[in-house]
């Protein structure tokens, strides 16, 4: 059976100090009678699995306030405490049976006849189409336009024996876009976007039961790569160019998160966990976006790490105008994106590099200074460095405005 869990920091027994001797991550399952001994600390509970890092372990967990260092365990185990008086909220019930059932029923299905409505999403779907934030925007897909839905999402259509409107519609409830749908999506989207490693799991656990039942790549494809990767968190490109404050993140979105409050009785956390998750996945499909314009090549020095796995980190795509100052539809625009490697990507990002109108690529004057003091700074600034930007035929060039906001704010000369 699969738990959806609150990650905590908890301490284990003597018999895995050899792990780490202090605090240890790990996912506990909710349960909803824990036992509270006379001090207001909890006995210890029997555990089937413990996940620490990125193994398994049998273990008993205990919450000891009297061995919590700096004397936070009080307020620690106050907080395993109201976590587990909301426990039914927090169990999904996805034992590897019960994926296989739904797999089977789902391919037991025929499209239902006109007018007649379809079968309500079961787990697993759910979870599937949650994956498909990872490489689409639902928002960008309607009537008009619905044939252009990338491949994956027409494939799981297809197998769920469902229009391809249907799954951008189930999309749209799970991120809380459609404040009038049931709390239950968007409340597994905020939670699936606390815990990073679980959604893998659970991609890979119905990917796994899929093959079993000799459902293929063609008709189930592996369409972000987890199963094929062993994936073990999540994965999501282009972090570096967000805030690493979470208040500025959210700040251009306050009127969302209010609304998604109100409309859904969330609390705090829950709804700053949903919107922040949309934050970061816009800018991950952005980032992927950028690094398929550009074809998966440093625009300044053409490097193309293409023998090594996809996220190999070689390769960084970046806005050209910053996040933090640009609009909505600015964060989103590949033409306001460049991808490089680490080092001309910084140079960029610092202004130590200009590309002009006519996409040529200039020196700051401290740079050529270093080019004349700095060993080693020849190579990578000269002899590497391209006159002009390397773009494939096809890819759609930095647009002319977000060029001179660089130039101008950024770039110094």
């Amino acid at each position: 059976m699969l738990l959806i869990c609150k990650r905590i920091d908890v301490l284990v027994d003597a018999q895995f100090t050899l792990l780490r001797n202090e605090h240890v991550d790990v996912f506990i399952p909710i349960v909803k009678n824990p036992q509270l001994n006379s001090n207001g600390v909890y006995h210890s509970l029997s555990m089937t699995e413990v996940k620490l890092g990125g193994g398994l372990c049998r273990n008993k967990v205990y919450y000891t306030h009297t061995r919590c260092p700096s004397g936070r365990g009080y307020e620690r185990n106050k907080r395993v405490r109201d976590m587990v008086q909301d426990s039914t909220e927090y169990t999904l019930d996805v034992s590897r049976p019960q994926i296989i059932a739904h797999l089977q029923e789902i391919r037991t299905r025929s499209l239902p006849s006109a007018g007649r409505r379809q079968v309500p999403f079961n787990t697993v779907e759910t979870l599937l189409c949650y994956g498909l934030f990872y490489i689409l925007d639902p928002h960008h897909y309607g009537g008009g336009n619905i044939d252009t839905l990338p491949a994956p999402a027409k494939k799981l259509a297809t197998f769920f024996c469902r229009t391809p409107g249907s799954i951008t519609s189930k999309m749209l409830n799970l991120d809380g876009s459609r404040l009038h749908s049931a709390k239950t999506e968007p409340l597994l989207f905020a939670r699936l976007a606390a815990l990073p490693g679980l959604y893998p799991m659970l991609y890979k656990d119905i990917l796994l039961a899929a093959r079993s039942l000799d459902i293929g790549e063609e008709t189930l494809p592996d369409f972000l790569g987890y199963l094929a990767n062993n994936t073990m968190v999540e994965e999501l490109a282009g972090q570096d160019d967000l805030p690493n404050s979470t208040g500025l993140l959210l700040q251009d979105v306050e009127a969302e998160i209010n609304k998604m409050k109100l409309a859904f009785q969330f609390n705090e956390e829950q709804t700053e966990k949903l919107v922040e998750q949309k934050v970061r996945l816009t800018q991950h499909r952005f980032a992927l976006n950028v690094l398929e314009n550009c074809g998966r090549a440093c625009v300044f020095c053409g490097f193309e790490p293409r023998s090594l796995p996809v996220r190999n980190g070689l390769l960084r795509a970046s806005h050209i105008k910053p996040w933090a100052v640009s609009t909505h539809q600015e964060r989103m625009d590949v033409r306001n994106g460049l991808a490089a490697c680490p080092i001309h990507d910084a140079a960029f990002d610092q202004g130590y590099l200009m590309v002009n109108g006519g996409y040529r690529i200039h020196h700051a004057r401290m740079l050529l200074e270093s080019l004349v003091h700095d060993h080693g700074s020849s190579v990578y600034f000269r002899e590497m460095l391209h006159p002009a930007l390397v773009l494939p035929p096809h890819a759609k060039r930095p647009h002319p405005d977000y060029l001179t906001y660089h130039r101008e704010n950024i770039f110094k000369k």
